[in-house]
């Protein structure tokens, strides 16, 4: 055990973080909140030393590492808030692009202080400062608060986890702006005298978020939680060691139920958290192969090692580092106690710290209390959990039943929607209800007036569903996993249900052409089928009789 003085010293240094620090994406943020799990999101790969971009306009420009690493530091905080989503982050990205060119700028004229913070340049519109140009006058917060980069895209975002909610709105706080286009909803945050030039960086954002994170598409493994490269079998060992330097940490949130810190939702914390100083090496716990070192969503960057101890494969999982702070690659053999990275504050963190996984059965494998394993093998001594793994977090809906029949007179009576303050058919009320009772893990939205298009939503006959992920985000494995279970239950049950079709993953089925099972989805006329809504990739889209 640490020495009292040794802890009280630690805890002192650490101080502001402690009770603090977390990482906190929610994998099914619809979820009953007791099984929603911290850490996954849009995932961010390499930054390039440069990127070749073409306006709408025409004009071709190069953005350099330093203006693409702010780039993805507005993906990564968007990847981690609930409701952003792809379109939310190409918002961000389309503004900072037009205020700054992705550029740190200080406004030495208005604050000469600003220059003494990082930044990539001075400028000199009104008081604005930093990617966003955000203003202090503004109320959008301090020159130190926009100075810092990770500020100004939380700022942008907003919501209720923002730094000024309600006030000034973030994208988020706009009412609607799913709805509108996207240059317009990046004036609705900006307030912009040249609202229009919004639009002329809209290919070059979807460029950049393209580069970044790769396409977007659809899962296509059936359970893929990382990307995994294995250079070969993981050879035998049986060192285990704490994963961090002895007297530079404290532990402040282990494994299990949480109230998260960012959110302040309930919450399963699949690691255990410890605070150390920024830049604290981070140690292999064992002998091992890297299965992935990466930027990942609200783990920030990434190291995973697969191990094999006493016949039994495991892996060990360490989130938080900065891009610079990752040492190793995925195919490298690492020894226990090697430094592979270091401690840092990325992703959905709000202090430096380590949030240390242990996955029984590799990479992709369950999630067990890093303290028990480290005090199992004699690596550290940690107080236990007293739950296990989050098990009723599981697909459990598997056996849900037949659905009642409809027990109404007139299947077309328009009634309240549970959903909006529209109104939808009883046949479609029926179906709600029905679906929810056997799963309750979904998200709704019915009703819709969506002017101009050849639509059901208008006149009460469709809704769509989401999974734990936001529309304009793909869902992680297992929310599509998740989603096919639904999915194929109305599918079984779409006579008794009156589902006269359903649009998801691309495809499209139709209760009057059953025999010809699922077809193409060629967006109707209406949509964008390669996009993720427009594709149905984000949501089940169902319409009934």
């Amino acid at each position: 055990m640490k020495k009292a003085g040794l802890a009280l010293a630690l805890l002192l240094m650490l101080g502001p973080f402690i009770g603090l620090v977390g990482i906190g994406v929610l994998m099914n943020p619809a979820a009953n909140a007791a099984c929603t799990i911290d850490g996954t999101g849009i995932t961010v790969g390499n930054v390039p030393d440069s990127l070749t971009v073409t306006t709408a306009n025409g004009e071709t420009f190069t953005l350099n590492r330093q203006q693409l690493t702010h780039a993805a530091t507005i993906i990564e905080i968007g990847s981690g808030i609930e409701g952003v989503g792809r379109d939310g982050i190409q918002i961000a990205l389309m503004a900072a692009l037009t205020e700054s060119t992705l550029r740190m700028l200080s406004n030495t004229s208005a604050y000469p202080e600003s220059a003494d913070y990082p930044n990539d340049g001075d400028g000199s519109d009104h008081d604005s400062l930093g990617l966003f140009q955000m203003r202090p006058a503004s109320g959008w917060g301090t020159v130190a608060d926009l100075m810092d980069p990770t500020y100004q895209a939380r700022a942008f975002y907003g919501g209720p986890t923002g730094p000024n909610h309600p006030s000034p709105r973030g994208l988020l706080d706009i009412p609607g702006w799913q709805q509108m286009s996207k240059g317009e909803a990046a004036q609705a945050v900006e307030v912009s005298a040249y609202p229009d030039r919004y639009n002329n960086y809209e290919p070059v954002a979807l460029t950049i978020l393209t580069t970044l994170t790769g396409s977007g598409g659809p899962v296509t493994a059936s359970h893929a939680a990382q990307p995994v490269t294995v250079a070969s079998e993981v050879t035998e060992t049986t060192r285990v060691v704490f994963p961090l330097p002895e007297g530079t940490w404290v532990a402040t949130s282990p494994f299990g139920p949480r109230i998260h810190p960012i959110t302040g939702e309930e919450s399963f914390h699949t690691g255990a958290d410890f605070a150390a100083p920024d830049g604290t090496p981070i140690l292999a716990a064992a002998s091992g192969t890297v299965t992935v070192a990466e930027f990942s969503g609200g783990y920030g960057g990434l190291v995973v090692i697969e191990h094999r101890i006493g016949g039994q494969t495991v892996a060990t999982a360490y989130a938080h580092s900065w891009q610079h702070g990752i040492h190793v690659s995925a195919g490298d053999q690492v020894v226990a106690g090697q430094h592979i990275a270091d401690v840092g504050s990325s992703g959905m963190s709000t202090g430096p710290h380590l949030h240390f996984e242990v996955r029984d059965g590799g990479t992709n494998g369950e999630y067990i209390d890093p303290a028990a394993w480290l005090n199992q093998h004699n690596a550290a001594d940690l107080p236990e959990a007293e739950l296990g793994p989050p098990d009723g977090c599981e697909n459990t809906t598997s056996l849900a039943g037949d659905p009642a029949p409809f027990g109404g007179d007139d299947p077309n009576r328009m009634v309240d929607d549970p959903t909006s303050t529209g109104q939808i058919t009883a046949r479609m009320l029926h179906l709600y209800e029905e679906t929810i009772a056997a799963f309750p893990d979904t998200g709704w939205g019915c009703y819709s007036p969506r002017p101009g298009t050849q639509s059901e939503h208008p006149v009460g006959r469709a809704c769509d569903l989401t999974f734990g992920n936001a529309i304009g985000q793909y869902p992680t494995a297992e929310q599509l996993a998740y989603g096919w279970q639904v999915t194929e239950w109305m599918q079984t049950h779409a006579e008794r249900l009156g589902v006269e079709y359903l649009i998801w993953q691309g495809k499209i089925w139709s209760l009057s052409r059953d025999s010809e099972g699922w077809r193409p989805y060629n967006g109707g006329g209406m949509h964008d089928p390669g996009n993720v809504t427009g594709g149905h990739y984000d949501h089940l889209h169902v319409t009934v009789g």
